[in-house]
């Protein structure tokens, strides 16, 4: 599901899947129009997880449906209105391949990572079977540097944003890479700055007063990095990943 916003310096987008060669052209399309001498448009994208087709009021078919129903979510209603819609979508079943897909443009079958990756590098995470073999895959996701083993080296879409003088931000979930590679810290994928972004798949706690996990002698792999402000907080997760997300971009946060 993708929203661009029309006549605005930004190009927004919401997105549970999406081809990265598709906002490339986007981008390319709106520079030449606007000419060489004119403000390039901001890029903001929200890459939800897990987000169903249906899982909200708008609807991404040419009618509700009853699951639309059970969702109220008035602001998107509103960026859809203002926006192109696109419905025509593929997604991969688990989140790392369409996180990868999203920053190198290839689909999952090019690429070759096929399934979620661990937080853990060199470790498989598919289910054992009596009959079948697991596939040779690239378990340790997205590197961008080569020579990595089990790994697809690609240049991130967020590098080329740098490379032409973008600021680039990322917040929350990262998973493209395992721990102990370069394409476990976005930092190493383009982006300038990295909040909370880390190897793991999903978060250890949600809860401030829990430090997202970062509780002494119970941290695991899935425990949020940065975030200490918030620690020993009654700051729910979103919250803090919003608030650090309007930070980064020059925002305010209304509770």
């Amino acid at each position: 599901m993708i929203l661009f916003k029309k006549n605005s310096k930004f190009i927004l987008l919401v997105t549970l899947f999406t081809n990265m060669g598709l906002l490339l052209q986007a981008q390319s399309q709106r520079k030449a129009q606007l000419g060489p001498t004119t403000e390039r448009p901001n890029i903001v994208v929200f890459f939800v997880d897990d987000l169903g087709w249906q899982d909200m009021s708008e609807p991404f078919y040419k009618v509700k449906t009853p699951i639309n129903e059970k969702f109220h979510t008035p602001y998107l209603e509103t960026l859809a209105k203002e926006s192109i819609k696109f419905t025509n979508a593929y997604a991969t079943p688990v989140c790392t391949p369409s996180r990868v897909s999203f920053l190198t443009g290839l689909n999952a079958a090019h690429h070759r990572v096929t399934n979620w990756t661990h937080p853990k590098a060199d470790t498989p995470t598919d289910s054992k079977d009596e009959l079948l073999n697991p596939p040779d895959w690239n378990i340790n996701g997205l590197s961008p540097v080569p020579n990595v083993p089990h790994t697809i080296y690609a240049t991130p879409f967020p590098s080329i944003l740098k490379a032409n003088g973008y600021y680039t931000i990322h917040v929350g979930k990262a998973h493209w890479g395992s721990a102990g590679t370069p394409g476990a810290s976005p930092l190493n994928l383009g982006f300038m700055v990295n909040i909370a972004g880390h190897s793991a798949g999903h978060p250890q706690n949600y809860y401030g007063e829990q430090n997202y996990g970062n509780l002494p002698g119970k941290a695991g792999y899935q425990a949020v990095p940065d975030l200490m402000e918030y620690h020993s907080t009654p700051t729910f997760l979103t919250e803090a990943l919003t608030r650090e997300a309007l930070k980064g971009t020059g925002g305010t946060y209304t509770p």
